[in-house]
């Protein structure tokens, strides 16, 4: 069995923790009031700091995907992703015919899954994409010369898709068109990071980050303050603040000495990165049970709020993840195993 990374394992915990985290603030109403309280304007900056959920999941990709080829074996590897997402959607189709009174007929069903009108699978979706792109866009990246050549291409794919965020917040200034591909920029940025192993000062490290953070929730509470939240290019998944504290994270997470972490910490860690990605799908389920049947007098915008239904939510993630996981051991022992010694032969 292949050796894991605990600092990828340990990126992709914080990733899931932020996922939840953040839909915290979309849940609580956030999205839905006058911005015009003090746990109001925390909640921007904390929803400012957990937006690095699905760009550090990306860049994970990038790092970890990057001399991927073209192969039967390498698109078969899309059948985990395939088939947890076709578990969770069938845990989530029945749980909104029993509580929301949503059909369950063989035809929603279906019309269900082929339109990733399940809960979070927009997520699954995007990396359907990006899967079937990889083998080709690694020959882009890897097929470039040198250092100076790959640091031109991350910057032209910031020029595309991240700098609208400082340059298009009143005034269209850098054309907008690109900025949905913004997956690949982060995907780049992984490639980057796994070939030639920044590492800044812990110090620095931390006072950019936290730099960020700041002008980045500044500019969100500055739009947003006595008005509905505002989004825009500056809040973003693809903004260059979110670029920034992203990579920022990664770069400090994946440079860490954690060779001394305690053997039972280390497990728990990885069997959370084992099942992150059931987690991230699994949480709209345990979501809309929390939110609007279980805790409907809870006062949302409190820490109070955030502490008691976030600890829920995970656990109760963790719980249907590991149940799809076991289910899908199951189903890749006496399927996919025998599918792919077929179709590699």
């Amino acid at each position: 069995m292949k050796k894991r990374n605990i600092n990828i394992d340990l990126i992709k915990c914080i990733a899931v923790f932020s996922v939840i985290s953040v839909h915290f603030f979309a849940n609580a109403g956030l999205y839905k009031n006058i911005i015009n309280s003090t746990n109001m304007y925390v909640g921007i900056i904390f929803r400012t700091l957990f937006m690095i959920c699905v760009p550090l999941f990306i860049i994970t990709t990038g790092y970890l995907m990057k001399n991927k080829i073209l192969s039967k074996k390498y698109y078969l590897g899309v059948l985990r992703v395939l088939i947890i997402y076709l578990l969770d959607a069938f845990i989530y189709l029945g749980y909104n015919a029993i509580y929301n009174g949503e059909s369950f007929s063989i035809r929603h069903i279906i019309k269900s899954i082929l339109n990733f009108d399940i809960g979070y699978s927009w997520y699954i979706k995007m990396y359907l994409g990006l899967f079937l792109l990889i083998p080709f866009i690694n020959l882009i990246y890897n097929n470039l010369k040198n250092k100076k050549q790959k640091q031109v291409l991350i910057l032209t794919m910031l020029v595309l898709t991240s700098f609208q965020g400082i340059f298009n917040i009143k005034y269209i200034l850098i054309p907008d068109w690109w900025i949905s591909i913004y997956p690949l920029t982060y995907y780049f940025i992984g490639c980057y990071l796994k070939e030639y192993k920044v590492d800044l000062n812990k110090y620095l490290n931390i006072l950019l980050f936290i730099i960020v953070l700041i002008v980045s929730s500044i500019i969100n509470l500055y739009f947003s303050k006595g008005n509905y939240f505002k989004f825009g290019v500056y809040n973003d998944w693809g903004s260059i603040f979110n670029v920034l504290t992203s990579a920022l994270v990664f770069i400090f997470i994946i440079n860490l000495n954690l060779n001394k972490v305690p053997n039972k910490i280390s497990k728990i860690i990885s069997k959370i990165s084992e099942l992150s990605l059931g987690m991230y799908l699994t949480s709209s389920v345990v979501d809309d049970f929390l939110y609007f049947h279980y805790f409907k007098d809870i006062d949302f915008f409190s820490f109070k709020g955030y502490f008691k239904i976030v600890p829920l939510v995970l656990i109760l993630s963790i719980s249907l993840s590991i149940i799809i996981n076991i289910i899908y051991k199951i189903i890749d022992k006496y399927i996919v195993k025998r599918l792919t010694k077929l179709f590699i032969k």
